[in-house]
């Protein structure tokens, strides 16, 4: 979520309330609709035959990293940032905590026995806090849960950092409650202690805050280009009071309208790092597999390249989305992420003094940059 800004005792923080005897009591239950066509959704050749589900999903504290949203210094850097960048305000899943099945136009509910563990809230211990969104998606694994997919990198040489590859998810998401902080969000809060109304989690500035304990939060949203530019200053913008509530769960109900699960594919979307740093990568000996990816040749940045000043990264995008008939977009990654190649660097620091790789005397043959 942009950068720094975003990152600036009621109940225990973690584990179950468990009752003496039977099942646990409800801790929270929430109410949902589902409403829209889904037929003229689905992909092509889908028969439609299983049935929707919802699941609660508690957010990440994510930052965005720096390249995508330091002005682009070439055109072919903005078209990068564009195809491999996600929304630096939209929602990242973290945990999926609870999921049930679901029918158009008919209410269900979600009850939450447990309290959120310590790895989805946010804050010291004396002012945590926790959201998340109400997911609509078709479980098509049939696991009975919404699966989550990582960026997929291009390959690395063998001095690169690593990491384990995983298949995306064959699930599909419909609709949620909350997508992006620039649109309309109904959001599950659980607060404890005193809330900080600076903690920069997904903030709602200019709105009540959350009820201790579980509460439901709406807000109006703001616009991409207000919150860029009230970034700058240290805070993100106002939202519209008329916009903003916080009400108890049993006094509130989540609509969640069906979308295109192309519009949606980052609320299932994790991200290997969440700090908003960059893994700089070994370039591998023989030209990796560019298809339908987009590439650019751009310079560090200064906090990163340290005494490397001359140094220039190749940033490759991930697989880029294809039209599969008219009306259907199938993304050839199903989220969106970057890879940073340089000639020297370490696995842990690129301005390292003893490097990993050293290429720069001799560059592998493919190597497209100055």
């Amino acid at each position: 979520m942009l950068a720094r800004v975003f990152m600036l005792a009621l109940l225990p923080a973690c584990g179950s309330v468990k009752g003496l005897g039977g099942e646990a009591p409800a801790l929270a239950t929430f109410q949902i609709t589902a409403s829209g066509d889904l037929a003229s959704l689905r992909p092509p050749g889908d028969t439609g035959e299983r049935a929707l589900q919802v699941a609660l999903v508690w957010a990440d504290q994510w930052l965005t990293e720096p390249f995508c949203i330091l002005p682009p210094e070439s055109a072919d850097a903005a078209a990068v940032i564009a195809a491999g960048c996600r929304d630096p305000f939209g929602f990242v899943p973290l945990l999926v905590a609870a999921n049930t099945p679901i029918t158009l136009g008919t209410p269900t509910t979600i009850a939450l026995s447990d309290l959120p563990s310590s790895d989805v809230l946010v804050g010291s211990l004396g002012s945590r806090v926790a959201y998340g969104s109400l997911v609509l998606y078709d479980d098509r694994d049939g696991d009975g849960t919404l699966g989550l997919s990582q960026p997929h990198r291009a390959p690395s040489g063998g001095g690169g950092p690593r990491f384990e590859d995983t298949t995306d998810s064959a699930d599909l998401v419909y609709g949620a409650s909350f997508v992006t902080m620039t649109a309309p969000d109904q959001r599950v809060a659980f607060s404890e202690g005193t809330f900080d109304p600076t903690a920069a989690f997904y903030p709602r500035s200019g709105c009540a805050p959350p009820n201790r304990g579980y509460s439901v939060l709406t807000t109006g949203g703001f616009s991409a280009a207000a919150g860029l530019a009230s970034a700058a200053t240290g805070q993100l913008p106002a939202e519209d009071p008329a916009t903003c509530a916080v009400n108890e769960p049993a006094d509130a109900v989540f609509d969640i309208g069906l979308q295109a699960p192309a519009t949606l594919r980052e609320v299932a979307c994790t991200e290997r790092t969440a700090d908003g740093s960059i893994r700089y990568r070994e370039p591998p000996a023989q030209a990796p597999d560019l298809t339908s990816r987009l590439t650019a040749c751009a310079h560090l940045p200064a906090f990163d390249a340290g005494t490397e000043t001359g140094l220039i990264q190749f940033v490759v995008s991930g697989r880029l989305d294809r039209q599969v008939v008219p009306g259907w977009i199938e993304s050839g990654d199903r989220c969106q992420g970057l890879t940073h190649y340089t000639l020297r660097g370490c696995r842990e620091n690129v301005s390292c003094p003893v490097p990993d790789w050293d290429f720069t005397a001799n560059p592998p043959s493919w190597w497209p940059c100055p």
